[in-house]
């Protein structure tokens, strides 16, 4: 069907202006002491304000770097910005480096780890309030796991045309969102692909439970595994959102409408047992409200539609406002034996991917079907890498390796189109990459993992460890791009002085500033 539907397009002026797309990176990264233990230090200075600086900032602890390039013009760009980044962090930290792997290092408990501080002005004090929320709500030790998150967009060159392409009626703003909306569908569907492909998670330190009961088998005296997995990450140990869900909370993907509105009602809908924890007691604020959701990201997803990063608005009337400018991909495990994380034979082929996705099935997600997405992600995260291995899919079960192999021979198909238009065989590689992976289970990141551990006699600490003070070398001997430092640079400069702005024309109290933001819902 999809081979019918490329014959035509690859006939159309559209297929030429695939090229255009832009991608950007995002990375998160634990800063640790030489024991691997996580930092108590503050972001350091020379990075600037955490709040207001583009290219370095924090997500939940001030101790998880976040580093994020520019939307790029092609893959070598953005790995070239994210090395860059990664080795100007480097050779500015204290005795302290960057732990290589998405879960996370020694962990003594939830009080162990720092939430991230922003400032004084009311932005940066409703983004620590939202993070101390998210620590009472689901625990600390959660939100400190990390990963790749591969943004990208198609260019308006290819949406002017391929909506001249689909014949369509709609305002180029709306065919856009609605495209976006059935990229990001058929990326939930086959969200499992990324696990079981590039997964790298199969292992974790016994800390990160805190002595809690779990089915994971203890690998040695300080590592829980399971034999199967791909990316435990991903599994029901990882990022969660059941709390929503056994509340009745349904994030609808079938249109930016249905999207939003969903999103908006989960944060007006109060919940009892958040209203336990309050919002404003002991002197401070413990959370932003009392609702299921305090803001849309707490609802956590492996594919996000997202707006114009420079609107200033709540990200669900953004969307509405503007449309969809962007699709985040958010279930990319650090790749342990990768420098940066993520390879370009592995962007290449997340690419296809995604243009698999606007190509494929235009459906709607039900309710049944979501379930059975969630199901899939869960068990090929925990399981993924058993022979016997089945999906479902509408019911019914279909081994793993032979819906995989589908998918792959379609991606080719893709793989063809874009060597005509590149004239590289770059797209193609990636898909022989991942074949070799379907025939050979030992080439999964994931295998790979628990292997080298198996034979140098390592926990997943010392096996993080090592890999630690090869990275740190690496980068520290990468000659840095001088265009790239001075961003680096002038960025923090300006962040800092962004961050002072805000603080000083701060006349709103900070509580009229919070029923302000969601003053529209």
């Amino acid at each position: 069907m999809i081979d019918k539907f490329l014959a035509n397009l690859s006939k159309h002026s559209c297929s030429l202006f695939l090229a255009n797309s832009k991608i950007g990176l995002e990375k998160e990264s634990l800063r640790v002491d030489k024991n691997g233990t996580i930092s108590y230090k503050m972001h350091p200075d020379i990075f600037g304000s955490s709040l207001t600086n583009k290219y370095i900032t924090t997500d939940y602890s001030e101790a998880l770097i976040e580093i994020v390039t520019p939307p790029c013009n092609s893959h070598n760009e953005a790995i070239e910005y994210l090395e860059n980044i990664i080795a100007f962090i480097y050779k500015n930290l204290d005795d302290e480096y960057l732990w290589p792997a998405s879960m996370p290092c020694i962990i003594a408990g939830d009080k162990s780890i720092p939430i991230a501080y922003y400032g004084t002005s009311n932005s940066a004090r409703m983004k620590t309030t939202y993070r101390r929320g998210l620590g009472n709500r689901y625990g600390r030790i959660m939100q400190v796991i990390s990963g790749i998150h591969f943004n990208y967009s198609f260019s308006d060159a290819f949406w002017k045309e391929y909506s001249n392409f689909k014949k369509t009626k709609k305002n180029l703003k709306d065919f856009k969102s609605e495209q976006y909306f059935i990229i990001s569908r058929n990326l939930l569907r086959n969200g499992w692909v990324i696990a079981y492909l590039f997964g790298c998670s199969p292992a974790v330190c016994k800390s990160y439970l805190s002595g809690k009961s779990t089915t994971l088998k203890s690998f040695d005296d300080y590592t829980y595994y399971e034999k199967n997995a791909t990316s435990l990450r991903m599994g029901d140990i990882g990022y969660q959102n059941n709390k929503e869900e056994d509340m009745g909370v349904h994030i609808d993907y079938n249109s930016i409408e249905k999207y939003s509105k969903s999103l908006d009602d989960a944060i007006k809908s109060p919940c009892k047992e958040y209203k336990k924890i309050g919002v404003y007691k002991d002197g401070y604020y413990k959370q932003i409200n009392e609702n299921i959701l305090q803001i849309e990201n707490e609802y956590y997803s492996t594919v996000r539609p997202k707006p114009d990063p420079n609107l200033k608005m709540r990200p669900s009337k953004a969307l509405l406002e503007s449309g969809v400018d962007y699709i985040e991909l958010r279930s990319i495990d650090n790749n342990i034996f990768c420098n940066t994380g993520i390879e370009k034979n592995q962007m290449y082929f997340i690419e296809l991917l995604i243009m698999h996705s606007l190509f494929s099935s235009e459906e709607n997600i039900s309710k049944e079907e979501y379930k059975e997405i969630k199901n899939n992600l869960t068990t090929v995260a925990h399981n993924g890498r058993d022979k016997n291995f089945t999906l479902a899919k509408h019911g019914k079960n279909i081994p793993l390796k032979s819906e995989l192999s589908k998918i792959l021979k379609e991606l080719e198909s893709i793989a063809i189109m874009m060597k005509g238009m590149k004239n590289d065989d770059v797209y193609m590689q990636s898909i022989e990459d991942q074949k070799q992976k379907i025939e050979k289970n030992e080439k999964l990141p994931s295998n790979l993992v628990l292997d080298k551990m198996i034979k140098n006699g390592y926990s997943f600490y010392e096996f993080c460890m090592e890999n630690i003070w090869k990275q740190q070398k690496y980068f520290s001997n990468l000659r840095a791009n001088n265009h790239i430092l001075k961003l680096l640079i002038r960025e923090s400069e300006l962040s800092n002085i962004k961050k002072k702005e805000l603080e000083k024309k701060e006349n709103e109290k900070y509580e009229d500033y919070v029923k302000n933001y969601f003053l529209d819902i």
